[in-house]
């Protein structure tokens, strides 16, 4: 993260293209996202962590070797395959792996664990990064191939759970008739809402900070430190996710997840560069977030689909990510970035109080029926 607005502008790059390039990830991880998951449930979760970490390491190589628009565009679409062969298979199988062990109670601390350890390695991996782009903006790129090959070991190390697995026959389907079963539970659909706003908000704001660092000229090594700090706010929320839940309860819980919206009000309010300094309070509640929500969804999927289910809700976050990019990115070009960010806050809002309808309507049918 920290070299790739700069490799970007290297190549030529604008804004509009940068969001586009991302664009082309969320629209190759929405093919890949649902099968991927199934493929996991069905073949197992260990094979498709194997398949996806050597997917992850030639999608960096190809982005190390990129030097136009549509070279990136390619290395996204392999890097999406990749990553969505994790997107929900490492939840699905610490959730089932507590479960065979009657565990369940402890998912959302050692998933909030998990989220910190991962938040706490990129913001290493960004001062890292930030001070090998210094001496060559494409050495980040080879150091992320490898940590790509270090995952494949390590998936080798896994062991699954038994469980209930999928029949292979009629994978078509039996995936669409997954994917529209879990889009019409009453349970599932509100937290995958909010969740798919979180994500593409949350990833499309980063590339705002960014672009609006490099407008006021930050070097690539401060890009390294900056990040390092976002992550590290975002691994404080995740760690804290159990404790502050105990706090908070759940109405307080979503509640807080309001810093997100907060600071990119902020921004949209002012062009200067300090309200970047709030964006690590938004990181704060990113990070809660995902042990938050994934907790929540999982106790409501059956284990012989969980990772298909999983996918799912990953992919309404790529969707979104796709239709609203592009728009930031050409609000920033021919506006301004202000105007950018206040649009996100418009897509946010739309997407938490549509999600807060449908569960004020579950419950209200809820009442009634008893």
């Amino acid at each position: 993260m920290p070299a790739i607005v700069p490799v970007y502008r290297s190549c030529g790059l604008d804004a509009t293209q940068m969001l586009l390039v991302q664009a082309i990830f969320s629209a190759a991880s929405v093919s890949f996202e649902v099968p991927s998951g199934y493929l996991a449930d069905v073949l197992g979760r260990r094979r498709a962590l194997l398949i996806g970490a050597v997917g992850m390491a030639a999608g960096m190589t190809m982005y190390g070797l990129a030097t136009g628009f549509w070279q990136f565009g390619d290395a996204e679409i392999v890097l999406a395959f990749g990553y969505s062969l994790f997107s929900g298979t490492e939840s699905a199988l610490i959730f089932d792996t507590l479960k065979a062990e009657s565990r369940e109670a402890e998912y959302t601390r050692i998933e909030g664990t998990a989220e910190a350890w991962t938040r706490v390695g990129t913001a290493t991996a960004a001062v890292a990064g930030g001070l090998l782009a210094a001496v060559w903006l494409r050495l980040p790129f080879v150091a992320n191939a490898g940590t790509a090959l270090i995952m494949f070991v390590i998936a080798i190390t896994l062991v699954e759970p038994p469980r209930p697995t999928l029949a292979v026959r009629a994978s078509v389907r039996q995936i669409l008739r997954i994917s529209r079963h879990s889009l019409a539970d009453a349970r599932l659909l509100p937290v995958m809402l909010l969740s798919a706003g979180l994500f593409a908000v949350g990833v499309i704001g980063i590339w705002g900070y960014f672009l609006r660092l490099t407008n006021h000229g930050i070097t690539v090594a401060s890009y390294g430190v900056y990040f390092a700090v976002f992550q590290g706010a975002s691994a404080v929320g995740a760690a804290s996710a159990t404790r502050l839940t105990g706090i908070l309860g759940r109405r307080g819980s979503y509640a807080f997840l309001a810093v997100i919206p907060a600071v990119l009000i902020v921004l949209a309010c002012t062009s200067a560069p300090w309200p970047v300094l709030l964006t690590p309070l938004a990181a704060a509640g990113w990070g809660f977030s995902t042990p938050l929500l994934l907790n929540v969804l999982n106790r409501h999927i059956d284990s012989d689909r969980r990772a298909t289910v999983l996918s799912v809700s990953a992919l309404l976050g790529r969707v979104l990510f796709v239709a609203v990019s592009p728009v930031f990115g050409l609000l920033s070009d021919r506006i301004s970035d202000r105007a950018a960010f206040g649009f996100l806050v418009g897509v946010f809002a739309v997407l938490a109080g549509t999600a807060w309808w449908l569960k004020k309507r579950m419950d209200r049918a809820a009442s009634v029926s008893l």
